[in-house]
Order: structure tokens, then sequence, then C-alpha cells
């Protein structure tokens, strides 16, 4: 029998300090290992518990986990999707927030730009998807952040532009097909994504009824898709995890960031804001940088509860530093929804936030089967599960990365 591994995601002169991972080489048995890494978006920790559902309740209580596993700053989805996938920080792989601008290709990038998402330089690090094709190991991808481009030189063998309106069931339906293609065209390495959680979560709250029949039913296509799986004739091993969780932010006071002034238009001509509900950054346009952020700061400072950071002073655990899309300064804060008067009004669920503080940016990481161990780590950052999905596809990490394969160790079975 060949042993599988399932993996479920529910669901950012730059290197600073980085460690380099060790990784074993590949198996010497005749097993070929599989990995199937599947996104739930905007899948809180503790979800299973508010909303019950079904296939994730009984997968969790007998799996080895990571009961808070802790997102990248900013906690945004294709920072975090891309980390996932790179096991770099956020300033490190080039992806700093869902929308910036990149001042060497100069040139904007938002997760809505089909240009900018399928372009290439925007993107550093080596994704899991290339990694595997660079050593012999074939790949496929129903949509994933970063997978419609060619990052270091490889796309996934398979892969499908993204498509919100994809139904649930064809996803999964097209994960199993590849799955039970023949051994030699069969990827090893396959992604699969689902947004209707963090949709939800977003217009009516983390624990409103729509969020309730959001999990529900993307538990029921979980539930078919491990059923299909377990059809196969193969042991399979599975990890369900996310890319951030959701904070309830309908009593969050609202800070806009054009309302800073106070009727200075001289000085607010000097800015560009780009703001993303905990944070924004902070592009000085005028001749005098040095001076104008200098009287942005005192004006930030009437603000109970809002940081402002220069690039260089953005605190060190933040990992948050040394790329220059990030620009001249940020705001943070989490104790206020950061927007503009201009910006939507409505939304009662909102990510980004510092998971060190709010900690219901914090996810969840399961895992089951022969490669895994019974046993619970409190909490662990995202960047580690790169090395682990590495080690267990038997692939060596050839560039260095954020992530540590010993942090997760314990969670496998040997």
């Amino acid at each position: 029998m060949r042993a599988f591994v399932v993996i479920f995601f529910l669901a950012s002169g730059l290197f600073t300090s980085i460690g380099c991972s060790s990784v074993s080489s590949a198996p010497t048995d005749a097993e070929k290992p599989y990995v199937l890494l599947v996104s739930i978006d905007g899948y809180r920790f503790d979800y299973n518990r508010l909303h019950n559902p079904k296939h994730l309740t009984e997968f969790a209580a007998h799996a080895a986990q990571v009961t808070h596993l802790i997102p990248s700053f900013p906690t945004v989805t294709f920072p975090n999707h891309i980390t996932l996938v790179t096991g770099l920080y956020p300033a490190h792989h080039g992806i700093v927030s869902n929308h910036f601008y990149n001042h060497d290709l100069q040139q904007s990038y938002s997760m809505k730009i089909k240009q900018a998402v399928t372009d290439d330089r925007f993107y550093h690090g080596v994704p899991l998807w290339s990694l595997a094709g660079q050593q012999g190991l074939k790949s496929a991808t129903y949509f994933w952040p970063g997978s419609e481009a060619k990052i270091a030189g490889q796309r996934p063998d398979y892969w499908l532009p993204y498509n919100d309106d994809a139904p649930n069931n064809e996803r999964v339906e097209q994960v199993l097909q590849w799955f039970n293609l023949p051994e030699a065209e069969r990827p090893q390495f396959v992604t699969l994504y689902f947004s209707d959680v963090d949709t939800a979560g977003h217009h009516f709250g983390p624990t409103s009824d729509n969020t309730y029949q959001a999990v529900q039913s993307i538990d029921q296509a979980i539930g078919q898709l491990l059923a299909g799986i377990q059809a196969l004739p193969f042991k399979v091993n599975v990890i369900i995890t996310s890319d951030h969780g959701m904070a309830n932010v309908a009593d969050f006071p609202r800070m806009y960031t054009d309302k800073l002034f106070a009727g200075n238009e001289a000085l607010k001509a000097k800015f560009s804001f780009n703001n993303d509900a905990a944070f924004s950054l902070i592009t000085a346009t005028g001749e005098n940088k040095l001076q104008d952020l200098d009287a942005l700061e005192v004006l930030t400072k009437k603000v109970p509860g809002l940081q402002f950071y220069r690039q260089q002073d953005i605190p060190a655990y933040l990992h948050f530093s040394g790329n220059q899309s990030i620009e001249d300064a940020v705001l943070i804060s989490n104790q206020h929804y950061i927007t503009s008067t201009d910006a939507k009004v409505g939304v009662t669920g909102k990510h980004g936030y510092d998971a060190s503080v709010i900690t219901d940016m914090n996810t969840v990481l399961y895992a089951q089967g022969p490669a895994f161990n019974h046993v619970s780590i409190e909490h662990a950052e995202n960047i580690h599960l790169y090395p682990l999905i590495a080690h267990i596809l038997g692939l060596t990490i050839t560039e260095p990365i954020d992530g540590r394969l010993s942090v997760l160790a314990p969670l496998l079975a040997q």
C-alpha cells in the first residue's frame, strides 16, 4: 500500500534573520507519499466548538494538532496563503498585503488584478509545487494564491484559474479525479481552496447563523472528500488548517485615515494610505519625507490605541520590514477598524490584526494518519508547515526559509 498525506487548509536584500530547515532525503521504502492541501479560508481556531461541524469535529477528536496555529502579520488571505506554501514571512516572499504597490516593478498588486496575480516577478521563494516539480514530483492546484504564476521557474502540472463561483462539489470531484489518475500522471502534491466561511464571516460576523451555515456547507464538502479519499486503496494522512481567523469588528471604532488631518489639506496631499482593517501602509509623496512623517506621527498620537511606525521601527516580532512594498510607515491598531470615508460600510467581521494580541486571528492545524502521532501543540507559527510538508514528500529545501521542521516534528510518528 502507498501512504497518502491529505492536508486541509481552512481558509506574505529582504532577509534579516532566516533559518534554513534541514530536511531528510526521500523515503527509502517503495511507498510514494501524497499531500492534499485544502484551504478553508477564514476558519477560526474555535469554529469546531462554535459551529459543531460533524466531519471536522470528528476528525479533530482523533488528530495530532496545533490548537492555535498563528498566522503571519498581516493576517490576511494572500500573504498567509503564500507563507503556507513557501515557509517565508510576507516581507520575505513579497506579497505584503492583499493589495500594495511594488516600486521595483512600478506596478500595483491586488488579488483582483489578474495581470498582477499571474506575474511571477511579484513572488519570491520556492512554493511547494515548484519545489516538487524541480525534484521530479507532479503537482496540482484547484485554486491557491500564487498558483497561476510561474514562480521559481515552475507552475503546477495541473492548475485552474480562480473562479469563485466554482461549486464546492465540483472542486472535490476534480481533486478525486487527480488522485485516480494512472500513477505516472498522478500528482503527489495537490491543493484545494474554499472561500465560503471567510465570506460569511466578513458579511455577518464569526458567530452568526450565516457563518454557521457556511461552516456546515464546507463540512459536507469535506465529508464528500474524505469519503472519496478513504475509498482509494491507499492509507491516508490528513491535515486540516487555515490562513487566518476572524474578529467581530461591529463594535470597533472606525479610524478614518483621511480624517487624521483635521482640515490640513496641504499635509494630507503628501500621503497615500493603503488601508486594510488592522493596518495601513503609508507612502510619503512629498519632497520632505522625514519632516512630513514627523508631522503625521504627531497627528496619530492623538488617537488612543493607534500605533505609528516608520518601517525600520516596526516591532521585530512582526517580521514586517525590509521590503519597500511595505512603504515608508505603517499604522497598526488592534482596537480600531482602519478605513477611509469612501470605503464600504456594514462589514461585521475582519482580519489582519496582530495575532498575538487579537487571538481570534488564530486558526487550527489537525493531522491524522500513519505519518502522525496523536499529540497536541498549543501554539506554532504557520511558517513551519512548509518544511513539514517537504519532509513528508521527501523533498530537499533548496533556499533559505523562515520555518523550521523541528517545531512541528513532534506531530510526526517518525
